[in-house]
């Protein structure tokens, strides 16, 4: 046996000793009150360890955790001697509850040992108010940090040692436009303007890797997209064992005075640039006549490439001729001698081209702080151009005035020909003007017709085309009186070669006459008088050619080119004022075609309406007609056999009751059996009830004949032609199928139909089409009654919530249908249906008779009612179909139908 087992037996031997209860002698009370105390306290210090090491294990920097480990296994340890000690009760376990308290033994002894050591230090802890009051302290110089680091009038940053922003100011922020959370981490990097952000990341990350300061001026976005100028400076933190743990800076805004040296530096620039690029040339000397500096067209015209190059030299090294050169000086020495400005001095100049140039030269002492010379400011001018200009001015005077007088006549001559758009009146007032303009003795504008191809009944065969061969045609002019007209038709072969010459617009510019190589030119312009001739073709953008031409028959002109230009410019006016003048044409001839277009269209829709209408409505009311007829005579005849038949079972009722009353008399004590049935049956009620009830399927069955009559006489199949017809037979069997309608419409009353029927004879109609427009009317106003009701009824509901709100003028209110009948005068007869509906807006009205037009709900009404019985009164029975209407007053139909239809009236019924 080994140690263990025999170890392990001991402690579970009871031996001969006896448990705890026994010295309690068993007694219940003792033992419960041991039992629930040891089992109490061991669950109390179960509970403690287990909140001590959940507390440690949540405080990872709590310290001396091992104090609390141990506390928790000894408390742990005590809690197991209590349960062994409810064992103990029954069972003499005193080996192993020994046991138990010499390891809680061993772990308070190890625990007191570990905790005595540490009793100094955990005396030097802080207590709670110790705490509370360095938490209040360090919060309020958290705060007082804060405040100065938000009131700091710079932006403040804070980063670690791989530059990761971990804190920034207000003012930081402000700068940089960013949200605290948008700048932390690497977020700063967004606000850096684009252009600089790629230096400023590689100066920062230099710093950074090498542990230094850094320092760079740099721009952070804007709204106006330039950018802000701010200066970023931060310096590295050091542990005190000197290692960088991050980096402090701050951010100032120097925008303002980058401002202003981009002003200054952009001020100096363009100086330079306006000196460099203004015409004048500007220098300045000192008292010697030696260049202290001058710009670069100074420079330029002394032959060097740079200012620079021009200072310390005198006139004399420079390539000006020698007596330029004393004449400069002299007016050097004169200036600053008499402290006197000298303005626009005339003078001549040998540039290093060996260019001679004239020009205009300004001197003007120079003087220090204390007022004296030291030097002359001057500038000059090349002024060649103007001095050759002032020679031409005076030559070219005349030709300006010229040419001003030209230009006020072309416009002239626009203005009027651009006001009409009548291409005769175009032609007829450039002409007349040309010829008054140009004082010639001829103008005209002649037209090419080309070539067209024409067809002539007369001919055998008419289908055969000739041609019309092209000619030149003359369509106005302006002369002497003393000339004649050539208005009119020229053939190709009269104008001769000019023709083509036209055709390639070509300008014809003849001088004389006589001075022509070609002698069919000659003879050409020789038939029509002319000795010198300006002709310029002209062609409109639809191909059209044209030829202005000015001609003198006496003396010969010679054409100057001013004048050439003058009618070119006019010839280009006369082009566009065609042009608009065939184009006002032409629009007005499409917008003619359009609008009859239109009409045709607006016509044939219409009647298509109409006949897709009346196509809809007759299959409809055929099919309807069809199923009236058919369902009529499936019905009437078991109903006639009903009918016939009710007569007999009503005479056989009688005779059978007569036999049980005869049988009642003689035999007054019947059997037991036929006594139980008649009481079963209750003898005497039936006896009082069969007649009535057989008296009630006659009227029934009545009442069905007259319905399928009714129908048979609204449908009307069999009659499809004029005959006379009661008109109302037709209101009462309209009436008699709507019955069911007028009394749901009406809701609680049922809707009141007045008649006022006059004496009207036969009326000449087809029936079937007439009973359809009493049905559509008739119909028409149960709905505008019946939606009058629901209006009604609402504002009724609406209102008796409002006790002071009287409702006596809406309960006033009853439905109501109005038929009245009456011959006029002009052997016609009228027939009106009044409601006091909803009725209708003036609106609604002027399109009430329109095919597919409709007031109603989806569903509810096709638009083809009204629109069909227009057609069959007005079309079909030359009457009239009128409406009367005003809102919540009702509505008034009169149809109005001659008594007799002409005698050829016809209609097809497809």
């Amino acid at each position: 046996m080994n140690l263990t087992w025999i170890i392990s037996q001991k402690l579970v031997a009871m031996a001969s000793w006896m448990p705890h209860g026994s010295c309690y002698l068993w007694q219940s009370q003792l033992m419960g009150l041991h039992l629930v105390s040891d089992l109490l306290i061991a669950l109390a210090y179960f509970s403690i360890p287990i909140s001590l090491i959940y507390f440690v294990r949540q405080r990872q920097d709590l310290p001396y955790p091992q104090v609390f480990i141990l506390f928790s296994a000894f408390i742990f340890a005590c809690g197991l001697n209590h349960l062994m000690a409810i064992f103990t009760l029954w069972y003499p376990l005193y080996w192993l509850s020994g046991g138990l308290k010499a390891i809680t033994a061993l772990i308070s002894i190890f625990t007191s040992c570990t905790i005595i050591p540490l009793v100094p230090k955990l005396l030097q802890l802080r207590t709670p108010k110790e705490l509370e009051a360095i938490n209040q302290a360090l919060t309020t110089t958290q705060q007082r940090y804060q405040s100065l680091m938000q009131a700091c009038p710079v932006g403040l940053f804070e980063t670690d040692v791989t530059g990761h922003c971990l804190y920034v100011n207000e003012y930081g922020c402000r700068i940089t436009g960013q949200q605290p959370s948008d700048a932390l981490n690497r977020g700063w990097v967004d606000s850096i303007y684009v252009d600089d952000r790629e230096r400023l990341i590689q100066e920062w990350s230099n710093a950074i890797q090498n542990q230094r300061p850094f320092s760079s001026e740099y721009r952070l976005n804007s709204l106006d997209q330039s950018g802000v100028w701010v200066l970023g400076q931060a310096v590295p933190i050091k542990d005190p064992s000197g290692k960088v743990t991050g980096y402090i800076g701050t951010l100032t805004d120097i925008n303002d005075r980058k401002k202003v040296e981009e002003a200054l530096e952009q001020s100096q620039q363009m100086l330079k640039l306006i000196m460099n690029t203004i015409p004048q040339r500007i220098f300045w000397k000192d008292r010697n006549s030696v260049y202290q500096g001058c710009n670069l067209q100074v420079a330029l015209d002394a032959g060097f490439n740079s200012p620079q190059d021009l200072i310390g030299k005198t006139d004399y090294d420079l390539p000006w001729t020698l007596a330029e050169v004393e004449y400069y000086r002299k007016i050097d020495q004169e200036v600053m001698a008499a402290n006197a400005p000298r303005y626009r001095i005339i003078e001549t100049l040998l540039n290093a081209n060996g260019e001679q140039c004239w020009i205009e030269t300004n001197k003007i002492p120079l003087h220090d702080p204390e007022g004296n010379v030291v030097g002359i400011l001057g500038t000059y001018e090349d002024i060649t151009e103007r001095k050759v200009a002032e020679e031409l001015l005076a030559q070219s005077e005349v030709r300006f005035r010229q040419l001003a007088q030209q230009e006020k006549l072309i416009n002239h001559l626009a203005n009027q020909i651009r006001n009409s758009l009548d291409l005769k009146t175009i032609l007829e007032t450039t002409v007349l003007q040309v010829w008054e303009l140009m004082k010639v003795e001829h103008c005209y504008f002649c037209w090419y017709r080309r070539e067209e191809m024409n067809f002539n009944s007369v001919y055998s065969n008419p289908s055969k085309p000739y041609f019309t061969p092209a000619y030149w045609e003359i369509v106005t002019e302006a002369k002497d009186p003393a000339f004649a007209h050539i208005v009119g038709r020229y053939s190709l072969e009269e104008v001769g070669a000019w023709s083509q010459q036209y055709l390639d617009l070509n300008i014809g510019r003849i001088n004389h006459v006589v001075n022509l190589p070609d002698s069919q030119e000659k003879s050409c312009l020789l038939q029509f008088g002319f000795v010198s001739v300006l002709s310029l073709p002209i062609q409109t953008q639809m191909g059209e050619i044209g030829v202005l031409v000015c001609a003198n028959h006496q003396e010969p002109r010679c054409w100057t080119d001013s004048e050439v230009e003058l009618l070119q410019a006019v010839t280009a006016q006369v082009a566009i004022a065609i042009n608009q003048a065939q184009l006002y044409s032409q629009t007005r001839e499409a917008a003619a075609l359009a609008k009859a277009q239109t009409l045709e269209l607006e016509t044939t829709l219409k009647k298509l309406q109409q006949t897709q209408a009346h196509l809809i409505q007759t299959e409809k009311m055929s099919s309807l007609g069809q199923l009236v007829a058919g369902v009529a005579h499936e019905i009437n005849n078991p109903i006639n056999f009903i009918y016939g038949n009710v007569d007999y079972a009503t005479q056989y009722m009688e005779d059978l009751l007569s036999l049980i009353e005869l049988y009642q008399q003689h035999h007054s004590e019947p059997v037991p059996a036929i006594q139980e049935v008649t009481e079963t049956v209750d003898l005497d009620f039936l006896k009082r009830d069969l007649p009535k009830l057989l008296s009630s399927m006659k009227a029934g069955a009545s009442r069905i004949q007259q319905i399928v009559l009714s129908l048979r006489n609204f449908s009307r199949l069999d009659e499809s032609s004029v005959k006379k017809v009661n008109l109302h037979e037709g209101l009462e069997n309209t009436l008699l199928i709507l019955q069911n309608r007028l009394s749901e419409a009406g809701g609680k009353e049922m809707i009141q139909v007045i008649k006022n029927y006059g004496d009207l004879p036969l009326v000449e109609c087809y029936a079937g089409q007439i009973n359809q427009v009493f049905m559509n009317l008739l119909t028409n106003a149960i709905d505008a009654v019946h939606e009058r009701r629901l209006e009604r009824d609402e504002a009724l509901f609406s209102q008796s919530s409002q006790e002071e709100i009287p409702c006596n003028s809406l309960n006033s209110w009853q439905p109501r249908i109005t038929i009245t009948t009456e011959i006029l005068q002009n052997e016609q007869v009228i027939i009106r249906i009044i409601d006091n509906g909803m009725g209708m807006t003036e609106a609604v009205q002027n399109k009430l008779f329109d095919p597919f037009f409709t007031t109603k709900p989806v569903g509810k009404g096709t638009g083809l009612g009204l629109a069909i019985s227009y057609q069959i009164v007005v079309e079909r029975h030359h009457g009239q179909l009128k409406c009367s209407s005003q809102v919540r007053e009702g509505s008034e139909f009169m149809i109005e139908i001659p008594i007799q239809q002409y005698k050829n009236f016809t209609l097809d019924q497809n």
